[in-house]
């Protein structure tokens, strides 16, 4: 007579429960069985872990986390870690089961806990990790800097050629389909690039923000948007210059273009030198395409403002869309309605625009429109919602953004272009944690105080109050509510301020 077949022994529910806790927290299951042995084995590590980091941000707080995720080569230190931590996970979990029979069910029960529970954190933990340093590695300079221009901005040694000669524009380097049109940090500019340091021993860090518009209506980009952005180092206050884009004679920089002009100034349009630098007059700048206009207008600004600028970053305008999307959109206080009826939308084309007044909840395309339309004032209403649009995303960019790199990766990648070398990255992490709740000093050079067409007394004007934007002070400094509030016609010696 044959035995009897015996079917193997299903696991005991505490024994699948315990498989699940372990699927959640290695040796926790373990803890439950009572195997202590084991239960600190598999813990130690894990808790060891989770407690560094808890102490890194309690002592430090999500600053110094984030300066440990830019400092050169942690991201792929975390990587390895990842990988380590997966393995050590389904580690325990296979000496949890060593032996175990497993109905079919239970099986399955496992293998989703598995999934879910081990592989995919891990699995969107790597994603993440991939997707921040691919991101840095396209957006930051990582070359040699070129040999350092002189005062001018203007390669040594450049011959002045003849200003007649005119080169005709060559094919559009933006487009308007949403595709990443800056041009790529593996070219030489034609200045030395930031350090690991980037501002120099003046105490102010100065970058200058550019917002670049090339659609589908020119053939060629121009910068519309041109800002500087001062910090002081030592107490991370903050001011902001803006530049219209119709200042007519702005002073060139020593150097070929100034030698070229009659008047040693620029006669058209400020926003005009991207195009004149990289398509009409080329010979009278250095470097050579795209770079080059991004350095004619950094050094004409620099020259405007007798500042020497630190730093450049360029937006395109697809990437405000992008990055404000990623964010999942963006609340603005819009203290004016704005109603356009012939709005250039870069993805419809002309169309009318209304935003009415009151709190409002941006998407990307709605952001952009808020901060470009101009029909309905004029480019200095325009140019004070810009700076309201790039305070409330200095505001609203949170951990949450940032860490979902992803998201941010794919909404900045083409569409973002700055020298600042990568190694910088902790230094400037610092110092804009201090900035990001520092008051921030407005300043718009508009009419009627600051007429479009510059003279040499308003050139001056425009110097001394970018000069004194941080006076010294002995007494800690006001509230925001003690400092007051100005329109942008009025002259920038009483900026207009704003606080988080």
């Amino acid at each position: 007579m044959r035995p009897a077949k015996t079917q193997p022994a299903p696991i005991a529910p505490a024994n699948l429960r315990a498989t699940l806790l372990t699927a959640l927290l290695p040796g926790l299951g373990h803890l439950t069985l009572g195997d202590r042995r084991h239960a600190a084995l598999f813990l130690t590590p894990v808790l060891t872990l989770a407690g560094a980091t808890l102490l890194l941000v309690l002592v430090g707080g999500t600053t110094q986390l984030l300066i440990l995720l830019v400092t050169p080569g942690s991201l792929a230190l975390l990587g390895a870690l990842n990988l380590l931590l997966v393995a050590w996970r389904l580690s325990a979990l296979a000496h949890l089961l060593r032996g175990a029979q497993l109905l079919r069910r239970d099986r399955v029960l496992v293998a989703i806990a598995t999934l879910l529970l081990v592989a995919a954190p891990h699995l969107a933990v790597g994603r993440s990790l991939i997707a921040f340093d691919e991101l840095l590695n396209e957006t930051f300079a990582e070359t040699s800097p070129s040999p350092a221009p002189n005062a001018s901005g203007s390669a040594a040694g450049s011959a002045s050629p003849d200003a007649s000669t005119e080169v005709s524009p060559g094919p559009s380097i933006g487009r308007g389909d949403g595709t990443g049109t800056l041009p790529s940090l593996t070219v030489t500019t034609p200045w030395a690039r930031p350090g690991e340091i980037p501002w120099g021993d003046d105490g102010k860090f100065d970058l200058l923000l550019l917002g670049s518009d090339a659609g589908n209506d020119r053939w060629s980009r121009r910068m519309d948007v041109m800002l500087l952005v001062e910090v002081d180092v030592a107490t991370g206050r903050v001011a902001m210059f803006g530049f219209p884009r119709n200042m007519v004679n702005v002073p060139l920089p020593p150097g070929a273009a100034r030698n070229a002009s009659p008047c040693g100034c620029f006669t058209k349009l400020l926003n005009e030198v991207y195009t004149d630098a990289t398509f009409y007059y080329p010979q009278l700048w250095p470097g050579d395409g795209s770079v080059s206009g991004i350095a004619a207008v950094r050094a004409t600004i620099s020259e405007l403002a007798q500042r020497p600028i630190d730093a450049v970053l360029v937006a395109d305008l697809w990437g405000v869309i992008k990055v404000v999307d990623a964010m999942g959109g963006i609340d603005m206080n819009v203290t004016e309605p704005i109603y356009d009826t012939n709005y250039p939308d870069p993805v419809l084309g002309s169309i009318q625009l209304r935003i009415d007044s009151g709190l409002q909840h941006f998407n990307g395309r709605l952001a952009l429109a808020y901060a470009r339309s101009r029909h309905q004032d004029s480019d200095y209403g325009r140019m004070r919602r810009q700076q309201a649009l790039l305070l409330a995303i200095r505001d609203q960019l949170g951990a949450a953004t940032i860490l979902n790199a992803p998201a941010l990766a794919a909404a900045a990648k083409g569409y973002v272009w700055t020298d600042l070398p990568r190694t910088s990255l902790p230094n400037l992490v610092d110092l804009f944690s201090r900035a990001a709740t520092a008051q921030v000093r407005l300043y718009r050079f508009a009419p009627s105080a600051y007429p479009a067409y510059l003279t040499a007394a308003t050139i001056a004007k425009i110097r001394s109050v970018i000069a004194s934007a941080f006076p010294v002070v002995a007494s800690p400094s006001p509230s925001p509510s003690e400092v007051p509030s100005v329109s942008p016609e009025v002259p920038p010696s009483a900026p207009e301020s704003t606080a988080p």
